[in-house]
Formats: C-alpha cells, structure tokens, sequence
C-alpha cells in the first residue's frame, strides 16, 4: 500500500466522519422543531483493489443522508390528532353552552316560579293594582331572560360558522403548500436523493390539516402526496391543490356546511364524511347540541308562553272583558330546501305550513318532511334529535303537538322541508300586556247554589276550558231526580243538554265544567251567570298559579322540564370532558410513539457525537501517519 492510497483513505475516513458530525449537530440543532425527523448518514464502502498480494479497500463514501420515517406512526399520530382536537372544540363549546341555562334564581325556572308565585299573591287580592303590577314585572324577567339566552345561543352559532370559515381558510392555505412542496420534493428526489426537510414540511402540513378535519393520504411514485378528505374528495393531487369553501346549509341559510370545489363544481360533504378534527367538532355541535338546545329553549317558551295565553283568554280582566295576550311569541317555521322547485319571482312553489295543535305535546325537535314518490298527498316525516320516521302522514295530521297544513300547491316529489314548531320561539319573545288591569283573573262565569236546594251538593269548581260558542250566557242546571240525571237550561228555560250526573266526574258544555261535592236532589237549583264584578272574583287567578303543576312541558311541569334541560346539558359536558381527556391521551401516546420511533434523542445523538468525533479524530490520525511516512519517504529519496 502506498502513501497516496493512506491518503486517499484517510481523507474518505474524514469526510464521513465530518458528514455524520454534521448530520448530528444538526439533530441536536432541531430536537425541538414541529415536524423535524432524525436523520442520519448512510455509508458504503468505496470498493477494493487487487495488486497481487490480494483486495484492498479504498475507503468509505457517503451514499445520502435520510430521515428516519414511519408511515403507520405517522397516520396513528394524525388521525389520532383529528380525533382530539374534534373532541376538544366540541368540549369547549358545550361549556360555553352549559352557561346559558343557568341554574338557582339565576335560571329559568326559577323566573317560571316566579311568575306562579306573583299570580298567587294576585288571586289573594285580585283587586291589587301592586299585585297584578308584579305579576307584569315576573313576566317581563321570564321574557328578558329568554331573549338573553337565544341571543347567547345565535352568539355561538356566529361564533362557530367564524371558526368554520377559519379552519377552511387555513385548510386551503395549508393545501397549496403542500401542493408547492410537492413540486419541490418531485423535482429534488430526481436528482437522486431524499428531500429530508421537504419531507418533514409536509408531514407537518398533514397533520396541520388534519387538526382541522380528517384526511387520508396516498404516496405516489414520484414521491407527491395526495390527500383526500369526505368521502374521498380530492384536497391535494400532486402540485394541484384544490378549495374548501363554506357553504350554508340547504334549508337553513343561518347554518354552515362544508363544500369542496373542484372545476367550478361544488361538491357538499356532509358533516359525518369530514370525520374528525376541529372542523367536524364544530358542525357536530352545530347538529347535534345547538340545534337541540334552541329547541329546548323554544319548547319551554312554547309550553309556558302559550299556556299562559291561552289561560288568559279564559279569564276576565278589571273592565270585565276577555284576557288579551300576555307574550308575542314567534310562531313555527318551515324551511324549503334550496333545490326546491321556484316560481318566475324567486318564491318556492309548495305550500306548506305547520300550526302548533297542543303546546304540552312539543318535542324539543326539528323534523325532515319529504313527499312520497310512491303515494300521491302521503308524506314521510322523521324527527331529527332522535332520527324516529313517523308512519306516512297526510294534510291536516297532527303529531307531537303540531298539524301539518298542506296548501294548492302540494310539494314535488325530491323536495323536503325542516319544520321547526319550536326552534324560534325563543328568539324576540316579548311582554304585550303593558295595564295591570288587563290581567284576567277572574272567572268568566259565577256559580250561586239555590239556597232552597234540599240536597248537600256545592259547588268544588267552575272551570272555562274553552271559550263558549254563544259567549258567556245565563245557565241553570236542574236536577230532575234523585239519581242525579239533570238538564241545563238557558236564560228562557229552555233546555240546552240534558245528562246524569256522576260523582267526581265534571259536568261539562260548551267548554264549561262545573264540578260538584255533595249529593244533588230532585229539584235542586244551581244557577251559572256571567261575572258581574271581576275585581272580586279570583278563579282565573287560581286556574294560573295551578298552571305550575301541571305537564306543560311534553307530560312534565315546567320546573322538571328546565331542570331536564339542566341535566342534559350537564350529562353532555361531562361526556364531552370524558372524551376530550381520552382522545387527547391517545393522540399524545401517538405522539409520543412517533417521536421515539423518528424524533431526535438528545442522549442518543450525545453519545452518536462522541463516537464521530472519535472516529474523526482518528481519520485525521491517518492522515498525520500518511504526511509522516510521506515526508520520510521524501527525506530518503534526497539523500
């Protein structure tokens, strides 16, 4: 072996030993960059050369320098990350929802309590001004109270269609990155090596995507990444990118979806094919807790509001007419899909309508209605909160408390409607009854026993449950036996209906029940005449505080209801905490997996320096032998 071939050996020696230090400082230089893989440098040998005594090698070349990698880790960390940071937003928006039904005397149903107590204190003195003044005052705080918490509700909504548009914004910038880097890493793998930081760059944009909604991704020959998100939608397709765009939903304008725009051609995902990541979190609360609680809310306002209206229609006020409505309250909707058929002026041509038929039976729901292709005026109809499809339904139906009223024009078949009999009761509920004299606490009617009856009956309750058809007219209900069979007559004794009665069963007629105690007699007289002097008559007054225990709300009392609404709520942010925690641990177990396998190990790439340091040291040892036995060589030769 020569000198020159010590040299050329010692200088391989060194160059390697010179590239792994660098590659390793470099380690240590980006052991804490986002993205950043280990990397290291790959050696071979430069072959051997035969001079008759045998193969001796030429040393060490650097063949490339390359990132550690793990596809699988790589998409676990990902998709595990998706699924965090969907369980995280959708955590931190039912906390902020969780705020809105407040509970104790800050909440609603204490208002609701609040309102009964007033109108007990009105039916001990229905002549007190101060008292039915207060009544007035407890409806205002139910009304006010109702308005703040819509308004916090359609705050959240606009404060999540913003964080939609951000997070589809910040996909479409992170997209044409990723698209630029594709050309880049095509162009620099051509020449034969790997890209290592263009690598890490787009890894990085991966799971920056996929924060915002799940991706999946697909590595083409030439080293370009395609991703795809929905259903399989094309996101990045080598150095084409292409735009989400926010898109409001199809019967409600007020709520946002997500487009994908490909060619001009928009392309709706819907809200289960986005998967995971931030984005997803938030349309799935948008759909599944939003949506639900404004028409929780609504169906309270419906439940209570109505009851109250209703109640004072059948009541007297001090001037001794008919109650007029305490709320204005908004009554049910209906929303055409966008792709219903339109006329030459822009309205949609179907006529459909919905009414509410009884407020106690209102689902906290909204519902699809769609026409049946196969039966001609048939309709199907599925409540959304809990996908129940109703048996197929015709014009004028009633269920769950409301009718579906069909105009001319019947829908097509294709088209649908979001019926929403409850969702915007909420919003805009205001006080109408502004005179504490126009509040109907008395009874319509005023029932007087004959003092000449011989039998031990009383009156227990006269009831109006309707409005009477001829108004509020003299009656008499005589008693023509002792088995209790009677007649009711008018004012010129003319008999109007005849019956027996039962004991604890209400005689009713025309929307008038009259409950009795006691046992009638053949001839007893009981006479029923419109109220002459409202200010002292307290029946509606009393018919408005039972209101508090009665199922206004789907069976249940209004306090039980709103405490319901409570729970629910809780009973959803506790499941959202548990799942936010849960995902959160897998993704960083995930994490934590991919950066042992592929990050930088300090301890590791100490060690690592130590040893190219040695072998540096001695590389540049082998050249100090070679320029010795050089020099000497050159000495002997002069002599």
């Amino acid at each position: 072996m020569t000198t020159t071939s010590l040299l050329s050996l010692g200088s391989s020696a060194l160059y390697a030993a010179n590239a792994q230090l660098l590659t390793t400082s470099n380690n240590i230089a980006n052991a804490n960059t986002p993205g950043y893989s280990r990397q290291s440098v790959e050696l071979a040998t430069a072959g051997s050369a035969y001079n008759g005594s045998g193969y001796f090698g030429r040393g060490v070349t650097v063949s490339t320098v390359t990132r550690a990698a793990n596809m699988f880790l790589s998409q676990q960390a990902v998709a595990t990350g998706s699924a965090a940071a969907a369980d995280g937003v959708r955590r931190d928006m039912l906390q902020q929802l969780e705020k809105v039904f407040a509970g104790g005397e800050a909440g609603l149903g204490h208002a609701a309590t609040q309102i009964f107590n007033a109108f007990a204190d009105v039916a001990a003195n229905p002549s007190d001004l101060a008292a039915r003044q207060a009544v007035l005052g407890r409806l205002e705080d139910f009304a006010s109270l109702v308005r703040s918490s819509s308004d916090q509700i359609e705050a959240l909504q606009a404060n999540l269609v913003h964080d939609v548009q951000g997070g589809l914004s910040e996909v479409n910038t992170l997209a044409r990155e990723m698209a630029s880097l594709n050309l880049s890493i095509a162009a620099a793998t051509n020449r034969g090596h790997s890209p290592n930081e263009l690598l890490d760059q787009r890894d990085e944009l991966v799971r920056r995507i996929g924060a915002q909604m799940q991706v999946q991704t697909v590595l083409a020959p030439d080293q370009t990444m395609a991703v795809y998100v929905g259903s399989g939608q094309t996101l990045v397709l080598g150095g084409a990118s292409f735009k989400l765009v926010p898109q409001a939903d199809t019967h409600d304008s007020s709520r946002i979806g997500v487009a994908i725009d490909i060619n001009g051609q928009l392309t709706q995902l819907p809200t289960e094919a986005i998967g995971e990541g931030q984005v997803a979190g938030l349309l799935r609360f948008q759909r599944d807790d939003l949506a639900e609680a404004r028409s929780r809310l609504g169906q309270l306002v419906s439940g209570l509001g109505l009851a109250l209206n209703d109640q004072q229609a059948l009541g007297l006020d001090l001037s001794g007419q008919p109650g007029s409505p305490l709320f204005r309250i908004q009554g049910p909707q209906v929303l055409p899909a966008g792709t219903n058929a339109r006329d030459g002026g822009g309205g949609f041509v179907a006529d459909v309508g919905i009414s509410i038929a009884d407020p106690s039976a209102l689902v906290a729901s909204e519902y699809l209605l769609e026409p049946d292709p196969a039966s001609d005026g048939q309709y199907t109809l599925t409540r959304l909160v809990d996908g129940k499809v109703f048996p197929p339904l015709y014009n004028g139906d009633t269920v769950d408390g409301f009718a579906l009223a069909i105009g001319d024009n019947a829908p097509a078949a294709g088209e649908s409607f979001l019926l929403k009999p409850v969702s915007n009761a909420a919003a805009g509920i205001t006080v109408v009854l502004k005179n504490p004299r126009g509040l109907a606490a008395a009874n319509p009617l005023t029932g007087v026993v004959n003092p000449a009856n011989t039998g031990t009956a009383t009156i227990a309750a006269l009831t109006v449950e309707a409005p009477p058809a001829a108004g509020y007219q003299p009656l008499t209900l005589r008693f023509t036996d002792d088995a209790g069979n009677y007649e009711l007559l008018d004012a010129d004794s003319t008999p109007l209906a005849t019956g027996t009665h039962t004991a604890g069963v209400p005689i009713r007629h025309d929307g008038v029940a009259l409950s009795l105690n006691g046992l009638p007699r053949s001839g007893d007289r009981i006479s029923l005449s419109p109220t002459s002097h409202p200010a002292a008559s307290n029946g509606n007054a009393l018919r408005f505080d039972n209101l508090a225990n009665r199922g206004l709300i789907d069976g249940v009392t209004v306090g039980d209801a709103y405490a319901n609404v409570l729970a629910d709520v809780g009973v959803r942010v506790q499941g959202a905490v548990a799942s936010a925690d849960n995902t959160a641990t897998v993704a960083a177990r995930a994490r934590a997996e991919l950066s042992t396998d592929v990050g930088v190990n300090l301890d590791e790439e100490a060690a690592r320096l130590i040893q190219f340091q040695q072998s540096y040291q001695a590389a540049a040892k082998m050249l100090q032998t070679a320029q010795t036995l050089f020099d000497a060589l050159l000495a002997s030769v002069s002599r």
